[in-house]
C-alpha cells in the first residue's frame, strides 16, 4: 500500500489509502511541472499559475493576475517585479488610473509559456496513453469531481 504501481485490493480502500495515493500523484504532477518549467525558461510554478491569464488576455492589472493565482496583490508585485528583471513581463501605469498597474508578457516571455505548455502538454498526453479510451473517459470524470469536491471543501 501506498506505494506507486501498486493496485490495492478493494477491502484496502479506505480514505487514508485514497489520501496517500492523490498526494502521491499531487507530488509527482508538481515534479513533472517542475522539471519543464526550469527547462523551459527558468520559470516558477507560481510564476506560471501568476502568468496563465496572460496567455489569453494581452494586458491584465496586477489585481486580476494575483487573484486568478491566489496570491495577494503585494505578493503578486514581487514576483512580477522579478519577472520583468528576467525579461518576461512588462509592468507600466494605467493612462485612466496611476495607481494601477498593467502587466504584458513580452515576447520572450509569451514564447516561454508557449514551449512550457507544449511540453506539458506532451508529457500528459503520453501519461495518458497507458489508459484504454474507456478508462480515460471514466479518469476525466472522477477527475473532474474530484475537482468540485476539493474546490467545494475550502
Amino acid at each position: 500500500m501506498g506505494r506507486i504501481g501498486t493496485q490495492p485490493q478493494l477491502e484496502d480502500v479506505r480514505a487514508e489509502t485514497l489520501a496517500q495515493a492523490a498526494d502521491e500523484l499531487f507530488f509527482a504532477m508538481r515534479r513533472a511541472r517542475s522539471v519543464a518549467a526550469d527547462r523551459d525558461g527558468g520559470l516558477s510554478l507560481p510564476q506560471i499559475e501568476l502568468l496563465k491569464p496572460l496567455m489569453t488576455e494581452p494586458e491584465l492589472p496586477v489585481g486580476k493576475l494575483a487573484a486568478s493565482a491566489d496570491v495577494s496583490i503585494p505578493t503578486a508585485t514581487r514576483m512580477l517585479q522579478q519577472l520583468e528583471t528576467k525579461g518576461v513581463v512588462v509592468r507600466r501605469r494605467s493612462p485612466e488610473d496611476e495607481r494601477r498597474v498593467l502587466i504584458t508578457l513580452t515576447e520572450d516571455g509569451a514564447e516561454r509559456m508557449t514551449r512550457l505548455r507544449a511540453r506539458l502538454r506532451k508529457r500528459q498526453a503520453n501519461s495518458f496513453e497507458a489508459f484504454t479510451p474507456e478508462e480515460r473517459v471514466q479518469l476525466i470524470s472522477l477527475m473532474q469531481r474530484l475537482t468540485r469536491l476539493v474546490a467545494e471543501s475550502d
